[in-house]
């Protein structure tokens, strides 16, 4: 003699899935469990595509924030060129307004 699932309130325990109403038993529980079993078999593999996901996420965002500072430290150079390139500009200038203003022979 097969024994009765245990009953609490007004749900049974089935399978070991608790099955709200009084009157299901057998295979109506056996396809609820199979449907949550599938349920959490897609649950658990959207969560690993999600992690897979997350993680390729993380390297593209690692990869931009290299190439970013890369670009950055190019930049710095360059800046700095430019501005000793500026400099010396800005003294060539001064140097040849300074012969225009006061000729040579004045200067010695």
């Amino acid at each position: 003699m097969m024994s009765q699932p245990q009953r609490h309130s007004s749900f049974q325990i089935i399978e070991g899935s608790m099955v709200g109403g009084g009157g299901m038993r057998g295979k109506r529980g056996r396809v609820m469990t199979k449907a949550m079993d599938k349920a959490a078999a897609q649950r658990q593999k959207r969560m690993i595509k999600n992690r897979e996901s997350a993680a390729r996420s993380r390297e593209r965002k690692q990869a931009y924030q290299v190439e970013l500072e890369t670009l950055a430290a190019k930049l710095e150079e360059e800046n700095e060129q430019l501005l000793k390139e500026i400099e010396e500009s800005t003294k060539e200038r001064y140097k040849k307004l300074m012969d225009v203003l006061i000729p040579f022979s004045k200067r010695l």
